[in-house]
């Protein structure tokens, strides 16, 4: 038997993890408590196990961690949308009113297995209510959005999620062969003089890289993905089951055998772009030879936190997503045809109008 702790210390109720104060709520006793009084209440309640039952007190090796999974594996769930098939993983006693994908307000549990249980997270920083006027402030200058798209009922569905992330370290060696010009233009008398000096260009190196992203959902974009970058990582805790109340958060269901070419074409892109900076002063350059060897590269299962927002409009599914570390913004808006007529109507309107006024003045 274990404690999960996420429930509050007091009365027993689930906590929530507040992103302004960095710390978990209890909104039935109102007491708050920040990681290391919980912890140090799992580590009370593990010894009062421990001595209860002293036949288990001296486990063997990997029996801790064993515990742990045992844990996760217990209390975390697998949400099945019936709708559109996305699988939402959340705390038991996450309530799930709508699936943040399609918007289906029918939610099936299931269990989740332990090998989706991830090594680190990286904790909301960002609040709901921050999220909330960030995306008002983005569509105050989209004014051809249509209106229920920022109504307030909408703007209630801005879903915390965490979402899996691999996270790549590797060492790269990289080799780049090129020639090179360096032309001189000038003019004596009637004659342009023209001079052109060619060089061989040689350039190996070895770098670092340390937590390239991929992210693991195959619901998600890449590209926006992508956009939402950069994390800080030195703000990444070990994962614990506390930081996922009152967010939802996706198991992966791209593998990193899968994600593994577009993380390796991107460590190879920038490690020739490192190379290739470090040629500067010449005029042009043309790449005759370009290598990257990729070795003792390592792999982490992570949560990254981001705010949500998926509209549906005409049959066509548009997204708001907001790093919820940093407050990046990214995403794409729907156009009300009905707004951009309006618009384009008040225009000509205003042009008609100064036409005569200017033709009333002239007769």
């Amino acid at each position: 038997m274990s404690v999960m702790v996420y429930k509050c210390p007091q009365c027993g109720a689930s906590l929530s993890f507040d992103a302004d104060k960095q710390s978990w709520d209890c909104k039935f006793c109102l007491g708050s408590y920040d990681v290391e009084t919980l912890e140090k209440r799992l580590a009370q309640e593990k010894e009062k196990v421990f001595a209860e039952e002293p036949e288990e007190a001296t486990p063997e090796d990997g029996a801790e961690q064993e515990q742990v999974d045992e844990e996760f594996n217990r209390n975390a769930r697998v949400y099945m949308c019936p709708d559109c098939g996305a699988e939402i993983v959340t705390d038991a006693t996450t309530a799930a009113t709508f699936c943040v994908f399609c918007h289906n307000p029918t939610i099936i549990p299931a269990r989740l297995s332990g090998e989706y249980r991830p090594s680190r997270v990286i904790p909301f920083k960002i609040s709901k209510e921050a999220a909330q006027k960030a995306f008002k402030d983005w569509c105050r200058k989209k004014p051809l959005v249509p209106a229920e798209f920022k109504s307030k009922p909408q703007m209630e569905k801005i879903t915390g999620m965490y979402l899996p992330f691999w996270l790549h370290d590797c060492l790269s060696s990289g080799t780049l062969h090129a020639n090179a010009q360096k032309i001189r233009k000038w003019r004596s008398g009637s004659y342009e003089y023209t001079e052109t000096r060619h060089f061989l260009i040689y350039r190996d190196g070895d770098m670092r890289f340390s937590g390239v992203p991929a992210d693991g959902s195959s619901k998600m974009d890449d590209n926006m993905m992508d956009l939402l970058e950069p994390y800080d990582y030195d703000q990444m805790v070990d994962f614990s089951m506390s930081y996922l109340s009152g967010y939802l958060a996706e198991k992966y269901d791209v593998d990193k055998d899968i994600v593994w070419p577009r993380v390796k074409e991107r460590v190879a892109n920038d490690t020739i772009t490192q190379l290739m900076s470090t040629a500067s002063g010449y005029d042009a350059i043309q790449v005759t030879h370009k290598e990257v060897r990729i070795k003792d590269k390592r792999i982490h299962y992570t949560l990254l936190p981001v705010w949500m927002l998926i509209y549906k409009h005409r049959d066509k599914k548009y997204l708001f997503a907001m790093n919820g570390q940093t407050g990046k913004v990214v995403g794409n808006l729907p156009i009300s045809f009905g707004r951009v007529a309006a618009w384009f109507g008040g225009i000509a309107a205003a042009v008609f109008a100064t036409i005569f006024t200017v033709m009333g003045v002239i007769l």
